[in-house]
């Protein structure tokens, strides 16, 4: 029996704010951001640089209170609040045995691998298995070298047996042949940096169920996805959810929004990942199963 998991969509929305100003405008003008200073302001652009420039700034700092905030002086209102969004499935093709692992070196086949790519680690693949990703940093000789390797609160031990490691890249992924023997994996990793005060959110949603036709492969509803049962669902590298389960139990996807990552403050290449899990019985259909699901990061704001 054949179930793919394919089509997967990853989306990347990001909000950006700014802070209360004085914004004036008229039918065909608007001025966003105000100042009275000694000098001139004016914004200046070649083909390589911008330059926002003010000649003196008087009162210049930040106050704030219970319910407002206010930064004063050198263009403080020019902050542009943004997030970049990337994601990366697992690419099933680039399977290859993993045998050691000491600190961030990684001992496994290099073929097709270069510095910059994601990967990831999986101690155990199948029901039980303990995962990590990263970005490799350096090559050698059989050797890779990640600049670090985030896991879901635990760290996998690599000791070659039944241990594996993958490419990460594009926007699908594939569970390939499944039996009643075995629950099947896939990982979609994710990296986010956010210029944001108070941090991020990534929320996950299905357009509709894993399917092939008029049959679905049924979500999980125990918190746990176990061989000879039919079963799909998947479960975060994020630990600290306090509004979802993906952190803790194999989770069904909803067409509603679900958390599965978040973290406050400005963050740069904060990593984490969604491991996606599907058993069959004797009992489910044959078929080539797919799915859309959706990825989307926003700011807390």
């Amino acid at each position: 029996m054949r179930l793919i998991l394919k089509g997967l969509i990853l989306v990347g929305i990001f909000s950006i704010s700014r802070f209360a100003s004085a914004d004036m405008a008229s039918t065909n003008y608007q001025i966003n951001w105000d100042s009275i200073n000694y000098g001139g302001s004016d914004t200046s652009t070649s083909d390589s640089y911008t330059l926002r420039d003010t000649v003196g700034n008087p009162a210049a700092g930040a106050s704030e209170s219970t319910s407002y905030l206010l930064r004063a002086g050198y263009r403080a209102g020019i902050f542009d609040q943004v997030i970049s969004f990337e994601t990366f499935g697992q690419d099933i093709g680039s399977k290859r045995s993993a045998t050691a692992l000491i600190g961030n070196l990684i001992t496994a086949n290099t073929n097709d691998l270069t510095i910059g790519d994601y990967i990831a680690l999986i101690q155990d693949e199948g029901e039980d298995q303990i995962s990590a990703i990263g970005q490799i940093a350096i090559l050698g000789a059989g050797t890779i070298t990640v600049d670090n390797l985030k896991d879901g609160g635990m760290a996998p031990v690599i000791d070659g047996s039944n241990d594996y490691l993958y490419l990460l890249n594009g926007n699908s992924v594939d569970l390939g042949t499944l039996d009643n023997s075995e629950v099947k994996t896939t990982t979609i990793g994710f990296e986010i940096n956010t210029d944001v005060d108070l941090g991020y959110s990534v929320q996950v949603y299905e357009t509709q169920g894993l399917i092939s036709g008029v049959n679905e492969l049924a979500p999980v509803i125990d918190g746990a996805i176990t061989s000879g049962s039919e079963e799909y669902g998947g479960r975060s590298s994020d630990t600290t959810l306090i509004d979802s389960t993906f952190d803790t139990a194999d989770t069904a996807f909803t067409t509603g929004f679900q958390k599965i990552a978040d973290d406050t403050g400005v963050q740069f290449s904060n990593r984490n990942f969604l491991t996606l899990k599907a058993a069959i019985s004797d009992l489910t259909d044959a078929g080539d199963y797919s799915q859309d699901l959706v990825l989307i990061a926003s700011g807390n704001f």
